[in-house]
């Protein structure tokens, strides 16, 4: 999947762009509203392609477009403005800009051009390098639910993939029961489960669930880590996010997914399309069969409907949301 990321002041371009972009299909697509947040990104990613308005309020297209070229020679840049005069093309032209657009933009135009920049990106990209993903999660069926979309993508890339459910899972059924449909989820995955024993409701963020999920980082090395995010209502969630936080201090991609029980403070930044995996996602989720007559939450509709949802705010594909804590 190719990443895109997309700068400008103005939410409404940057609704529409997103959304023109996600009709072209297999993209990762990021926002930021401002030079400072976009320099952060560019800082600690890579990119197949980046778009930006020339004027920001911190800051401007043509110096993000300098740290980028410093960065990441293979990543091209298109810059959008509503005011092209002679010193932005000229000063475009000495940045080796690949693309200058004038809004407003017209879609037909501004997709052409992206097509043929992503081209030339994948021409000059490095092969792909394989990630180690951990996906936290308090109970089991947690991480299914929340990232269970990712991590098929995840494992269609050929990534080593590791899940970490801090309970079993005991205040919502049998354990051999659950520990089972955690296993035979895990598989579906081909990742490789750590099932630990924490009280049920009473997951703490203390030095115990700190150790833990350390000791796992130390056994696995993830080079990515899917966890709970801190706005959430049900404890053993908060929890789980504040003590992978600590443990996780010197992994370079922390990102945070959303619960049933998120709150609206859950404020995602990554959308991930997910629309070719959706079916297989419900397949994975159907894993925890036993607790389908007690958790509404794990209803089909109710998982589609959720990924239709986010989707609005990306071209209306079908997407997981993440919040993004730290991207290295």
């Amino acid at each position: 999947m190719k990443k895109v990321l997309v700068i400008d002041d103005d939410n409404g371009i940057l609704y529409i762009v997103s959304r023109w972009l996600q009709s072209l299909g297999d993209l990762s697509i990021t926002t930021a509203e401002t030079g400072t947040l976009a320099t952060q990104y560019i800082e600690n990613d890579e990119w197949d392609l980046v778009v930006s308005d020339v004027f920001l309020p911190d800051n401007d297209g043509l110096t993000i477009s300098k740290l980028i070229k410093s960065s990441n020679q293979h990543c091209p840049v298109l810059l959008m403005t509503g005011h092209l005069n002679m010193d932005v093309a000229y000063r475009a032209i000495n940045s080796q800009i690949q693309g200058l657009l004038q809004k407003p933009l017209k879609k037909a135009e501004f997709l052409n051009k992206v097509q043929e920049l992503l081209a030339t990106s994948e021409v000059l990209t490095p092969q792909r390098r394989k990630e180690r993903v951990l996906a936290i999660g308090a109970h089991p069926d947690d991480v299914e639910i929340g990232c269970g979309g990712i991590l098929l993508k995840h494992r269609d890339e050929q990534d080593e993939i590791a899940i970490l459910t801090l309970s079993n899972g005991e205040r919502g059924g049998q354990v051999g029961v659950r520990a089972q449909e955690a296993n035979n989820a895990s598989n579906m995955l081909g990742a490789q489960l750590f099932l630990k024993d924490l009280q049920d409701t009473h997951i703490s963020a203390n030095g115990e669930t700190i150790a833990l999920i350390e000791s796992v980082i130390q056994e696995v090395q993830p080079t990515i880590i899917y966890t709970h995010t801190k706005n959430d209502n049900h404890q053993d969630h908060r929890n789980t996010h504040l003590a992978t936080i600590v443990a996780a201090r010197k992994v370079r991609q922390l990102e945070c997914y959303q619960s049933p029980s998120s709150t609206i403070d859950f404020r995602p930044s990554r959308y991930v399309d997910i629309t070719d995996e959706l079916d297989e996602k419900i397949g994975l989720v159907a894993c925890y069969a036993s607790q389908f007559s007690k958790c509404d939450y794990l209803s089909e509709s109710l998982i589609q409907s959720t990924a239709e949802y986010w989707g609005r705010y990306a071209g209306y594909r079908k997407v997981e949301p993440l919040e993004v804590v730290r991207r290295e």
